[in-house]
């Protein structure tokens, strides 16, 4: 009766973990879907965003290292956003949010920085583990807690001298997308967004 009691309690206990697990992952799979829905708005519209980059700037300049670099990272986005044409909607594709999942499990699990996990792949090997693509970017962001100010970090880029994230976002031959929300030891949250073509 003794050995039953632990056994129920162990499963229990392992049962809790697991619908904890999956409420957790819920949320954050929920988190994407506004991203990619905030990110197929400034697809779509990319003039309507540049209310958001200005809240963006207003919240990093509290706490930014360079201002300067902020503002003209700023300046720029803002005035490509006003002459940028809408550009195709992105779908939904399940390699490129496995290849997301895994980036943020390992950003979770060794607090990686960059866009080399810590078994040494990177966005390429990653997406191949579960499909081909023709193309593709990947944008990782720390910190941010909220899908507009995620977003906005992308396209200001100001810690990127390539702008690679925001033009990435803003490729016109992307058509497909994951988008996978994971924490990190320092910064708190972190995302990885990953574009492709077929």
């Amino acid at each position: 009766m003794k050995q039953l009691i632990v056994i129920l309690a162990v499963f229990l206990v392992c049962t809790g973990l697991l619908v904890a697990q999956d409420s957790e992952q819920q949320q954050q799979d929920s988190i994407a879907r506004v991203i990619v829905t905030v990110l197929n708005s400034v697809r779509n519209d990319p003039a309507s965003f540049i209310p958001a980059i200005d809240r963006y700037r207003n919240h990093v300049r509290s706490f930014t290292k360079d201002p300067k670099a902020l503002d003209i990272a700023v300046k720029e986005i803002k005035q490509r956003l006003k002459k940028e044409r809408p550009l195709p909607l992105l779908n939904f594709q399940g390699a490129l949010y496995s290849a997301a999942i895994d980036m943020a499990k390992d950003i979770t699990q060794y607090g990686t920085i960059g866009h080399i996990a810590h078994d040494g792949s990177d966005p390429l090997v990653r997406v191949k583990r579960y499909g081909q693509m023709g193309s593709l970017g990947e944008a990782i962001t720390y910190g941010h807690m909220t899908p507009e100010l995620i977003i906005a970090s992308f396209l200001v880029d100001e810690g990127t001298p390539s702008r690679g994230h925001r033009e990435n976002l803003l490729n016109p031959t992307y058509t497909m997308v994951g988008v996978a929300i994971g924490s990190h030891p320092t910064y708190g949250r972190s995302c990885v967004v990953v574009l492709g073509t077929p």
